[in-house]
């Protein structure tokens, strides 16, 4: 019997890309939740009137559920909201922020599913893929900052040298933004006017 690649696993279910299926092994589940919360104590800050550091509690409840109970027969990582605030014991909205909290620091990519209903695109669910720990983002410079420290000048011989005066940044030669490209990997394509 041939296999249909575009019949979806389960009735109601919509048909999974090969690149939003993302098989892990526990190896590799224990590692990402092992450096998440590293991270989230790297990031805490006692005292600060904050619970917790850029992920919080509820972020890495969320990591969880997503990392163990998150996968479908289909091999993509796709519950509702509704799923995972019910695994992890959370209001939809605090799951909302948690994702949102892990798509910044660059634990997971959020890929929306849409399917055509009555002639308009409807959302019908998420897809999450799971960054590697040598690729996410690390932890803000402004993380913990309030607006009065932001706007606070730093004395002289402190550092916080002034680039540029005014509100716009100044014009760079183009050869001198093409020589940036070509070393930051973005080769010569690159089209500069």
């Amino acid at each position: 019997m041939p296999i249909h690649h575009r019949r979806p696993a389960r009735a109601g279910c919509h048909p999974v890309a090969a690149w939003q299926r993302q098989q892990l092994g526990r190896p590799a589940r224990r590692a990402i939740m092992t450096t998440a919360r590293r991270l989230e104590r790297a990031t805490h800050r006692r005292g600060s009137g904050r619970h917790g550091g850029q992920l919080r509690e509820s972020g890495l409840r969320v990591l969880w559920t997503l990392l163990h109970r998150g996968e479908g027969r289909a091999g993509a990582c796709d519950p509702s909201l509704a799923q995972i605030a019910h695994e992890a014991l959370l209001a939809r909205s605090t799951v909302q922020e948690a994702v949102r909290r892990l798509e910044d620091a660059g634990i997971l990519l959020r890929v929306p599913r849409r399917a055509m209903a009555d002639g308009r695109w409807v959302q019908v669910t998420n897809a999450y893929l799971f960054q590697e720990p040598a690729q996410w983002r690390g932890a803000s410079d402004t993380g913990f900052r309030s607006a009065l420290d932001s706007d606070e000048k730093p004395e002289e011989g402190q550092g916080g040298e002034v680039l540029w005066e005014g509100s716009a940044a100044p014009a760079v030669a183009p050869e001198r933004l093409r020589g940036l490209l070509e070393a930051v990997g973005w080769g010569s394509s690159a089209t500069i006017s």
